[in-house]
């Protein structure tokens, strides 16, 4: 589990870490039920699906927090969504550099599409392929996130980017 010092990073280390166990109870299931998903077993499919869909929104509320006690600034609305991906993909001149690289928002992205199907659409429509592609996308994204995450803090910890030097945003009235 990532450890943090900053207090902006406090929240974060319980939604990694919950990330983190989820995504090993989905590889848990895929060691029992590897032929189920290949074969595209409705249950098999909607149990990895469903595991795909925690571990990113895992990912997201950990991207909340960071748009919060950091930037200063959480989206809302109805793109909501996406504007948290393209918010931390973005360098805050004088608060942060950008949190995800070009490779690492794309990917955040076909996950966020993904998690959208899982919510909006019924256990059939799921296909093979595409819970297999996401489930391959959610085991390579997961740590490059948590690596973005820790770099993130050690570069604001290491340039003391506000007074306080505790990686807030120094936003008037907070």
């Amino acid at each position: 589990m990532a450890a943090f010092s900053l207090p902006a990073f406090s929240r974060l280390s319980p939604k990694i870490a919950r990330a983190e166990r989820e995504l090993e109870q989905l590889e848990i299931f895929l060691a029992r039920h590897s032929q189920e998903v290949s074969d595209g077993e409705w249950g098999a499919l909607s149990a990895i699906s469903l595991g795909i869909h925690n571990v990113y929104n895992g990912i997201e509320d950990s991207l909340l927090s960071l748009a919060r006690d950091v930037d200063g600034l959480v989206p809302s609305g109805p793109t909501m969504h996406q504007d948290v991906l393209d918010q931390m993909s973005a360098e805050i001149d004088g608060i942060r550099p950008s949190v995800i690289d070009t490779e690492l928002y794309e990917s955040l992205t076909e996950l966020k599409a993904f998690r959208h199907l899982v919510r909006h659409r019924y256990g059939f429509d799921l296909k093979a392929d595409k819970v297999i592609e996401n489930l391959a996308r959610i085991r390579e994204v997961f740590p490059t996130f948590v690596d973005a995450v820790v770099r993130l803090e050690k570069t604001m910890a290491a340039e003391n980017t506000d007074a306080d030097g505790d990686g807030t945003a120094s936003a008037p009235d907070r």
